[in-house]
This record gives structure tokens, sequence and C-alpha cells, in this order.
């Protein structure tokens, strides 16, 4: 259900939300709203950037053989990478201590008591750091357009089933479309919006920056909702 709400009605979020799954995972729920928040991130950086699933090429595809080698190679990749969780040693008041200057440096602000929500779970503040630190310092974006994508993420945010599913009018400006599909149904970008960005003076690294900030920007409309944190933590200024 909450899943399903994630992706019909975002907008309307709370952290009511979160209570079934609070009352079944207890303090799992925040790691679980992180989660959930990471997979609205990951699919869109895919559909944004036409980011193919397969191994291999989809031409490929209908020799077995050459799906079969592909699966295998892919499972050798996995069986490669150490994938234990890692055991976070640090404090809540350690890692607020951490993300104090990071914090201030983006909103101009301390973070007083912005953080509590996250205190059973003082990895959740690292990880906020880590995309605040990505977002300031290796973005090629400025901080206005970050901002503009935020504040356009929140008005494309569907409201109701009918909002993340059928078709609307696109915004005119390619970036404000990229935008808007990117957030209410990423699927249906098409190499077309890509050009019409490229055409607007985006190369490459910005087009794949944008689509980060709008990734991120779904990724932060969810999880500040659900976790009852002030909005304008990630957002910026």
């Amino acid at each position: 259900m909450l899943i399903r709400r994630c992706f019909e009605s975002p907008a309307g979020l709370t952290t009511v939300d979160l209570e079934p799954v609070r009352a079944v995972s207890g303090d799992s729920a925040l790691t679980w709203t992180l989660v959930i928040g990471a997979f609205h991130y990951i699919n869109r950086i895919a559909d944004l950037l036409h980011v193919d699933s397969e191994f291999l090429p989809e031409p490929l595809l209908r020799f077995p053989m050459l799906r079969r080698a592909g699966v295998f190679l892919g499972s050798k990749l996995l069986a490669s990478m150490d994938l234990t969780n890692r055991r976070f040693e640090d404090s809540f008041e350690s890692a607020c201590r951490k993300m104090a200057p990071v914090f201030l440096r983006a909103s101009g602000r301390e973070p007083r008591d912005d953080l509590e929500p996250l205190r059973a779970r003082p990895q959740l503040v690292e990880v906020l750091r880590h995309s605040l630190e990505e977002r300031d310092e290796r973005s090629l974006l400025s901080r206005q357009e970050c901002a503009r994508v935020h504040a356009l993420v929140e008005q494309a945010l569907p409201r109701g089933i009918d909002e993340a599913e059928g078709f609307h009018p696109r915004p005119q400006d390619p970036v404000e479309a990229f935008i808007f599909v990117g957030t209410r149904y990423p699927a249906r970008t098409t190499p077309a919006m890509i050009a019409a960005l490229a055409a607007a003076g985006y190369d490459d690294l910005r087009i794949l920056d944008l689509a980060h900030a709008i990734a991120d920007a779904n990724q932060w409309a969810r999880v500040h909702r659900l976790l009852g944190l002030p909005r304008d933590i990630l957002t910026p200024a």
C-alpha cells in the first residue's frame, strides 16, 4: 500500500502513511522509507537517460546462448562485489556534528532539531550529508537551477492516479518538460526531449546532472514527507 501511494499520490504523503510499516518493523520503517526513495531515484535515472536494463543489446537477446552468457557474466560480476551491510559506528550526535557544516553551507542556517526524526537511525543522517555534498560540490548545475528543479518537481508531483497516469499537457520549455515528464511518468522520456535539451545548450554532462537533480528531488519529496523532516533540508534556497 505504501509503495502504491508513493507512486499514485506522493504529494499527499504524511508520516501517517508510514505508521503501518512502523507497526510491523519498528524503527526499521525509517530505513524502508529510504529504500523506497532510492528506487524512485534509480528508476528515474534509468528512464530519463534511457539506460538499458539488459546486459546485452536488444538485437542479441533473441539468441538463447547469448542470453545465458549475459546472465552468467552478470552473476559473476555481482558475486565479486562485497554487498555486506556496513556497520554504522557513529552516534546520532556524532552524525549530526558531521552534517552541521555541510548543512550550513547548503542552507545558510544551523540544522537545529531538524534531524531529530532520524535519531533511531543515525546512518540516515550520513546519507543526507552525502546527498548535500553531491549536489553542492560536484553538480554542474547552479544552486538556482537546482532550486528550480525542486520547485517544479513539487508542482508536478501526482496528487492522484489520474495525474500519475494518462496524458497531460507538457510545458513548452525543454527543461520544464524534462522535469514534468521525469516526475509524472519518466518512462515516457523520448530521445527528442534529450535533443531539445541539447539544442537549449545542455551538453551531455549537464543533462546527466539535470537527470540526477530530478531523480534526487523526487526521492526527497517522498522521504521528507514520510519521515516528517523539514522540506528545506535538501531543497536549495
